[in-house]
């Protein structure tokens, strides 16, 4: 059911585009004269309406044409990023053809234009495999467009190169964008909106992506909640009870982490803040770099308050855990924190900022 038809002078008419007098109006004219054809195939257009009212044109007569049928659905999320993208300035059109470099025709379902920036919409419905999907989208590259997918299928890959959400709801009761956590994400899960990192209304969504919100990881300045958490030990050296610090643990949104002494010294300056904090806390040694004859260097580590010998990761074991943590602060990734996000994994994120 396209939303697209042509006139005598081969400008688009969108049928969503018309009132109810002008579809009647362009109905009987087409029905004398004719002039009006499909984009796909240039085939003679009829003008109808499907059960929810849906304007759309069809092919007069069954003839050679590779357009696929489509869902109401479909249909309304192609006038929705239409109806956004020109909201937010862009220029936009439905069911729009192209070919690629090598000669690979596609037709996009939305082709939105702004200066230089062209930006394909595809809804794909019925399912699609990871790596089809994938290939349309390198095809879309190769074009030099930008491709944003509704996809109504969950479960598809999460990365920069491939901005993508799963569509819940219905055309009655609302179409939504929902925004996965994970891969993993699961048909069932379009019914739970606390499994989605986040879900919005769809012109919401469309609206947010156009206008340059829709944003793949982490924001410089998005806070994380910090958490030192201890516990309490015998030295192996002098004997006495010392606290050590067990790990840090680092939340960023629905993204958390756990990060040991030994491996905070991969990140110089969001180690040198977390010592900095520790020195106004009484029964936690100093934690710096120290030489471990077992392993043959020097590494960072908690030391005992009273002898200051190393406790190394082995020793660590055998702390006993505070229940509370020691200390919990909020921190801007910024803040040299940045270095630790990107490293475990948080940029692989998409999220519509505000």
């Amino acid at each position: 059911m396209p939303l697209r038809c042509i006139d005598p002078n081969g400008r688009s008419i969108q049928s969503f585009d018309l009132s109810g007098d002008h579809w009647e109006a362009l109905s009987q004219e087409n029905r004398q004269s004719r002039h009006l054809r499909m984009p796909c195939c240039q085939a003679q257009v009829t003008l109808k309406r499907s059960s929810l009212g849906t304007k759309f044109f069809a092919h007069k007569a069954v003839r050679e044409c590779n357009w696929a049928p489509e869902t109401e659905e479909h249909l309304h999320l192609k006038r929705l990023a239409v109806e956004a993208a020109r909201a937010s300035g862009w220029t936009a059109e439905t069911e729009v053809p192209g070919e690629s470099p090598d000669s690979e025709p596609w037709r996009a379902d939305v082709l939105a234009s702004k200066g230089k920036a062209n930006v394909v919409i595809e809804i794909q419905w019925s399912g699609q495999t990871r790596e089809e999907t994938l290939r349309r989208q390198e095809r879309y590259r190769e074009s030099g467009i930008r491709g944003l997918w509704l996809l109504r299928q969950p479960g598809f890959p999460i990365s920069e190169s491939l901005p993508a959400v799963c569509v819940g709801g219905n055309v009655r009761e609302g179409m939504m964008a929902l925004i996965p956590k994970t891969t993993e994400m699961l048909a069932r899960d379009r019914r739970n909106p606390d499994r989605w990192h986040q879900v919005l209304p769809m012109d919401e969504f469309l609206r947010a992506a156009f206008g340059g919100r829709f944003k793949f990881g982490v924001d410089p300045d998005y806070e994380a909640t910090l958490r030192i958490r201890t516990g309490s030990m015998f030295c192996w050296s002098c004997g006495a009870e010392t606290r050590i610090v067990l790990y840090l643990e680092i939340a960023v949104g629905d993204k958390n982490v756990l990060i040991t002494i030994p491996n905070l010294g991969e990140y110089p300056r969001a180690s040198e803040m977390v010592r900095r904090r520790l020195l106004r806390h009484q029964g936690i040694g100093v934690i710096k770099y120290r030489f471990s004859g077992s392993q043959g260097r020097k590494y960072l580590s908690n030391g005992c308050v009273h002898c200051d010998s190393l406790i190394g990761e082995f020793y660590e074991l055998d702390a006993g855990r505070d229940e509370e943590p020691l200390d919990t602060y909020q921190v801007r990734v910024a803040d040299g924190w940045k270095e630790v996000i990107d490293s475990r994994g948080w940029q692989d994120t998409w999220s519509v900022r505000s």
